[in-house]
């Protein structure tokens, strides 16, 4: 597996980035950039919501060593931040990438076997002009039982998922082409899109929406050739202890031990491919190679504070 850093990259001439908003995500920055990179993102564009766990001077550090683009960003008083940052992210970067996946730390977008990269999908829905942005349905994942934050990857840690057709896993991200993009919508799961611009799903086929009232959840869970496992609620204590305090950056409010209740599903076990997990470790050693060479001499923001 050649990470899409490399010179060897697939469709090197495709710019592939993503794109999110952190905060106090400290402990799981380099995983995330490191395991995107194995599937394929070249670029990423991080707004970081005035973080005080020392991810800021963590991003710093990954922006010097030219591996993100660090963008502070404490928010406007009064409203949440996601979406203006968001906005704030394409006028600054849109014309830095062909497509630009917009996702939250918790979120990791997956290939389905046998590719091993999402470059090549994006590369093959390139030739047709009216897709404006890709939808890239969730597949959520549990605790696994795990009451404790402990070492290991995220991807490596939690094994167990919801069932494919339960109501969440009809949401969905988008990865966006920055040329079709009009405006905000009032979720970050989709965008406002120029006339004569649609939203498809990975392999081709429109994305028709679940219902009427609700935006970002379509009919269809296609799973292939790509998905976006997402991590929401880790282990207790990691819900308990950084992700419930932290709110929400699409709205002024905290999640709550229902929230928790409701998203801890484990009903299928669904590990993350061997070969993903060592690739996401081997890259993230490297990425650690690099900080350090361009005169870096932090440690990562720990796991439980001190």
């Amino acid at each position: 597996m050649t990470p899409a850093g490399s010179e060897a990259a697939p469709h090197a001439d495709l710019r592939l980035a993503v794109a999110a908003i952190f905060k106090n995500e400290g402990p799981y920055i380099l995983e995330w950039i490191a395991f995107h990179r194995t599937v394929g993102v070249d670029r990423f564009f991080i707004a970081d919501n005035a973080s005080d766990d020392g991810s800021t001077e963590f991003l710093a550090a990954l922006d010097r060593a030219g591996l993100v683009t660090h963008i502070p960003f404490p928010g406007t008083s009064g409203r949440a931040p996601q979406l203006p940052a968001y906005a704030e992210i394409l006028r600054r970067h849109g014309q830095e990438a062909d497509w630009i996946a917009f996702v939250d730390a918790d979120e990791f977008l997956l290939p389905a076997a046998p590719e091993v990269s999402i470059r090549p999908l994006l590369a093959a829905l390139a030739p047709r002009p009216e897709i404006g942005a890709v939808a890239v349905n969730w597949a959520l994942y549990g605790s696994s039982g795990e009451e404790m934050a402990r070492e290991g990857l995220v991807v490596e840690r939690f094994t167990a998922r919801a069932a494919r057709d339960t109501l969440f896993n009809h949401h969905y991200k988008s990865i966006l082409r920055p040329a079709a993009f009009a405006g905000m919508h009032e979720t970050p799961h989709l965008f406002r899109l120029r006339r004569g611009y649609v939203t498809v799903h990975a392999d081709g086929s429109p994305a028709e929406p679940y219902d009427g009232l609700h935006h970002g959840l379509s009919r269809a869970i296609p799973w292939a050739p790509v998905r976006l496992n997402h991590y929401v609620v880790k282990s207790r204590e990691e819900f308990f202890e950084r992700k419930r305090p932290r709110g929400r950056a699409t709205q002024n409010a905290q999640r709550d031990a229902a929230f928790f209740a409701t998203h801890d599903r484990n009903e299928e076990r669904d590990p993350m491919p061997n070969w993903l997990v060592e690739a996401t470790r081997a890259e993230k050693r490297r990425l650690l190679e690099r900080l350090r060479g361009s005169g870096w001499s932090g440690a990562e923001p720990a796991l439980r504070r001190v």
